[in-house]
């Protein structure tokens, strides 16, 4: 199977797989806006800060660190080394983590919201540092051995899971807020469990610790930087819950559900694949066709899926939710660019990443951190979580550029960036026109409408991030690949 190939077939797989492990927030929407309150929305949004925080702090988190390593070492016996090594060590860390957060849960609880109500919430959730830590090194480990079948059953036992326990807890017996936690605590520890177990399995207890020093070393920059990551990104909760109420942070955290789904759906599948492969293409003589290709496909796909969510969301919400929820379709066009640009930097980071300059990205995010401090100072106790949200596009977009500029003097991926920032106005834009002149309401013209602005935005996309040769070639094959489809059903009819 050739590279190309390899990489559409195993982020469809990918893709599939995280839809279904992510999809139930979307599809137990309707319940959860019956039997949850924008308040219980914000209390999740901050619990699960919280949890990110603990892990940040005191988890040993390597899960960056491991298919760099694993690529490098040449045995099969070092390269499983990577993985346990990795395993052991950040689970050791993590049930400090989880231990440290449950025996100060008042104090979480206190500093979180004010009050100590919610302490018993703060001790439950704090079991997911430990349970987040296995099963993402589980999946990481099935990735990188390129296993997407595997990766598929697992994600769907995990969905069958989450449904089954959140319609039992949420609907069935009523629980409302404490049944979300249970559920959420409950399949994400089965599953956890079941992949440590495989990864042993598979690799065996070959820990190394000369391999656990230089994976350290790679890493503590790193722990640095998702904190300031994690800070730029989730404490906007927080902000939003001292400056304006904790049913805003609900409605900011039901806008963010559909600010990122472009990167569920789109770039995490991608990310999965081209997280260790990225290491691979560097490896060739001349990786830079490959990484413009990479670059302009995935942000195209990010960009065409973000106009599609942006315009259809404010519909999309009034029809799922309670009108209690309906505000936060304001937010959500801001949120979408905005997760574009994290995931583009992501990609763009990996000049530091294969240079071992990662203290350079926590300098970076140092620097958004303080920025965006400013624009949520400024914005959110006049504008609410709205303001929060437009405090973090713009933001990003300021991050984005300069960390483009530092990349490009470490390791140039020598990627043209202008027809990128062109595309994200543009969505910018049909998002503004949207929220202007088209309406909610559910009509065939209001849908028409919607459909044709989508449709002249992503048509526009596609003509600035390619050149007519590349649009040609690409017309080309999907017409093959749809001949090729239609010759078993013709020899079908001929048999009958």
């Amino acid at each position: 199977m050739s590279n190309a190939r390899q990489m559409v077939t195993h982020s469809t797989i990918y893709a599939i797989s995280n839809i279904s492990r992510q999809i139930v927030g979307f599809v137990m929407l309707p319940v959860y806006t019956n039997y949850l309150t924008p308040a219980d929305y914000g209390v999740v949004g901050l619990l699960i800060f919280a949890v990110s925080l603990f892990e940040m702090l005191l988890g040993a988190q390597m899960f960056q660190a491991v298919p760099k390593f694993y690529h490098q070492e040449t045995s099969l016996s070092s390269k499983n080394a990577v993985v346990t090594s990795a395993l052991v060590v950040t689970g050791l860390f993590s049930i400090l983590a989880a231990a440290a957060m449950a025996l100060n849960s008042r104090t979480v609880s206190s500093q979180l919201f004010g009050t100590i109500d919610y302490r018993v919430y703060v001790e439950i959730f704090s079991i997911l540092i430990l349970t987040h830590s296995l099963e993402q090194y589980g999946l990481a480990y099935i990735r990188i051995i390129r296993k997407p079948w595997t990766f598929f059953c697992f994600s769907m036992a995990k969905l069958f899971l989450q449904l089954t326990l959140s319609i039992t807890t949420i609907v069935i017996l009523e629980m409302g807020l404490m049944g979300l936690a249970i559920s959420s605590l409950a399949s994400s520890l089965i599953i956890a469990l079941i992949l440590a177990l495989y990864t042993v399995h598979k690799t065996g207890l070959n820990i190394s610790s000369e391999i656990t020093k230089r994976m350290l070393r790679f890493s503590w920059p790193l722990w640095l930087t998702g904190l300031i990551g994690l800070y730029i990104g989730s404490s906007n909760r927080y902000f939003i819950r001292v400056f304006s109420s904790i049913d805003d942070v609900g409605l900011f955290e039901l806008a963010s559900k559909f600010g990122s789904i472009v990167g569920l759906l789109i770039w995490m599948p991608f990310s999965q694949y081209w997280q260790t492969e990225r290491f691979s293409v560097a490896q060739k003589e001349n990786p830079y066709p490959e990484y413009s290709l990479a670059f302009r496909t995935i942000a195209s796909l990010l960009l065409i899926g973000g106009t599609f969510v942006n315009i259809f969301s404010d519909i999309t919400i009034s029809i799922m939710s309670a009108p209690e929820f309906h505000p936060s379709a304001s937010a959500v066009p801001y949120l979408t660019i905005c997760g574009i640009l994290q995931c583009m930097i992501f990609f763009n980071n990996f000049s530091f990443m294969h240079k071992s300059e990662t203290l350079k990205m926590t300098k970076h995010n140092a620097i958004a951190a303080a920025i965006i401090t400013l624009f949520y100072l400024i914005l959110i106790p006049y504008f609410g979580f709205v303001g929060a949200a437009v405090a973090l596009m713009v933001s990003t977009f300021i991050q984005y550029n300069y960390v483009l500029s530092a990349a490009n003097k470490i390791y140039p991926l020598k990627i043209p960036q202008r027809p990128f920032i062109l595309s994200c106005v543009l969505l910018l834009a049909a998002s503004l026109i949207n929220y202007q002149f088209l309406g909610t309401t559910i009509s065939l013209s209001t849908f028409s409408e919607k459909l044709a602005l989508s449709f002249i935005t992503s048509t526009i996309i596609v003509f600035l991030m390619f050149n007519k040769n590349e649009i040609s070639t690409a017309i080309r094959e999907l017409m093959k690949l749809a001949i090729k489809f239609r010759k078993p059903h013709k020899n079908i009819g001929r048999s009958n």
